[in-house]
């Protein structure tokens, strides 16, 4: 026999699920602050960092102070160090001369402190000069007081050429072997130290000695070259003169 099939309905009430609502945690209450304390607070707090910065301030400055008084106290050591008591007087036969550098082993160098070496005018007198001349001579001269700047002077490439520490050299200078000696000076200053090496093998120089003791005996032998030439030149024009009726010699126009 055929059994019959029961449709049987399930149950689909779903399952209640139950939820406990728990409480949130009451908050603490925490306790306000007046506004007048914490202002109280805020300006002790700049206070104490004010006293900072000052008190880090006044350290440095007392040490910046401190600084400058040992480098004032220095110099001024350094100064009487330097100081002569009797100053050494330098004399230059020129009415007014100054130095501004030297030439030293290819360098410039200038004076001590920077400042120009000035002399200052300080005679002229009269001298025999060519045949019935008269030479004028000036003479200029400078104190000095410190070390430095009298171990320059002596130093210098002209020391002896054009100015002297003696009064008595400058007054009795030959002029023009002197004005030599500076030109060939100057035209020697614009060679290095190599070349002035090159130029003493040329002129037999020993080159076992400084460059300014090689460029101060070129200097010598291109004056004396060049006085020997201004001789050569004076002495053919003295006989190519004319003898006037008085028995002098007229030169270009001139009277000898």
């Amino acid at each position: 026999m055929p059994v019959k099939k029961t449709n049987k309905k399930e149950d689909a009430t779903p399952q209640e699920t139950k939820i406990e609502a728990t409480s949130a945690p009451e908050a603490t209450k925490e306790e306000s602050m007046p506004v007048s304390l914490v202002q109280k607070l805020m300006h002790e707090m700049e206070e104490k960092l004010s006293n900072k910065f000052k008190n880090q301030i006044d350290k440095l400055k007392l040490h910046k102070a401190k600084e400058e008084l040992d480098e004032d106290l220095e110099y001024v050591e350094g100064l009487e160090d330097d100081w002569l008591e009797k100053p050494i007087t330098f004399f230059a036969f020129s009415m007014r001369y100054s130095i501004h550098s030297d030439r030293r082993k290819g360098q410039e160098v200038l004076p001590p402190f920077g400042d120009p070496i000035k002399f200052k005018p300080l005679i002229r007198h009269k001298r025999p000069g060519r045949g019935k001349e008269v030479e004028v001579v000036s003479v200029s001269s400078v104190s000095v007081q410190s070390k430095q700047v009298v171990e320059y002077l002596r130093g210098h490439s002209l020391f002896g050429i054009y100015f002297y520490e003696n009064m008595e050299n400058a007054m009795n200078v030959d002029s023009s072997w002197a004005h030599k000696m500076v030109e060939a000076q100057r035209s020697l200053a614009r060679l290095s130290d190599m070349q002035i090496v090159a130029r003493a093998k040329q002129e037999g120089i020993s080159v076992s000695q400084s460059p300014e003791k090689m460029r101060r005996e070129l200097s010598e032998i291109l004056a004396k070259k060049a006085q020997d030439q201004h001789e050569r030149i004076l002495n053919q024009r003295l006989k190519s003169a004319v003898i006037d009726e008085k028995g002098r010699s007229v030169t270009e126009g001139k009277i000898a």
